[in-house]
């Protein structure tokens, strides 16, 4: 069975996307900042499905953490096949967040996202194996988003890396999609400054639910994967209408939602 390397595992869409792996009998490679909820993830694995589980504890808002975890997995001789991106987000008026936190969400969301796919892509071709890359972006790269600026930045950047990085490597047995959810009932929202009472609305998935979706079509290979209709429809909005229509939009939901 292959092995899984999951990033942002300890909770959220990142640890269902560990469970949904675990399910289906491969082995998990478990990576995010926090050991002891790493362990606790562990033990769930290890214990409900029989699996092999292995932590690696990194923070990749660091630079180089990239490369550190490559290295990592090398020396511990661990197979890679499957490889899942996880990252952060802030929902508030640019000017009003501290300039670092936009540095972590940069370095996680577009310079470590591009390390591991590098890394790990020769990593895979050199030793002649197929396998799978799942990139989380969100619906918020189809169009620029007012008061998650940032954040909707580097998730178009996800978007586009991914379909590229889907055409060039298919050739060299590798696939890549992206997970393109929509609101998901996450420690994001609270992270991300989102105002709590919106989470009971309907649009708000679950992060089972993502992360079972996203685990499906990256088996199938697909290359763009956006669970929900309305998500979708909201994808592809901005194909009816102009980009500062949709930047409007959007912005103003964004304005609604955020504390």
């Amino acid at each position: 069975m292959k092995t899984a390397l999951i990033t942002g595992a300890s909770r959220g869409i990142g640890k269902e996307i560990a469970i949904t792996h675990a399910k289906n009998g491969g082995d998990v490679i478990l990576v995010a900042r926090s050991k002891s909820e790493l362990h606790e993830v562990k033990i769930l694995l290890e214990e409900k499905y029989g699996i092999k589980a292995f932590v690696i504890v990194k923070d990749l808002t660091k630079k180089n953490a990239a490369k550190e975890l490559f290295d990592d997995v090398n020396q511990k001789n661990l197979q890679v096949d499957y490889i899942n991106n996880a990252g952060i987000g802030e929902v508030s008026k640019f000017s009003e967040v501290e300039l670092w936190r936009y540095q972590q969400m940069i370095e996680l969301n577009i310079s470590s996202l591009t390390e591991m796919c590098y890394y790990f892509a020769e990593y895979i071709k050199k030793n002649g194996r197929k396998g799978k890359i799942l990139n989380v972006a969100s619906t918020s790269a189809f169009q620029p988003i007012p008061n998650m600026a940032v954040y909707a930045a580097t998730k178009a950047y996800v978007l586009s890396l991914s379909q590229s990085l889907s055409v060039e490597l298919r050739k060299d047995g590798i696939t890549v999609t992206v997970l393109c959810p929509g609101p998901t009932r996450t420690s994001f929202s609270k992270e991300s400054n989102v105002v709590e009472s919106i989470e009971s609305l309907p649009v708000f998935a679950s992060a089972k639910e993502v992360a079972e979706y996203g685990y499906r079509k990256m088996l199938r290979g697909d290359e763009v994967a956006i669970p929900g209709i309305i998500n979708q429809i909201g994808a592809n909005s901005s194909r009816l209408m102009t980009r500062k229509m949709t930047s409007r939009i959007f912005g103003g939901i964004m304005r609604l939602g955020r504390k």
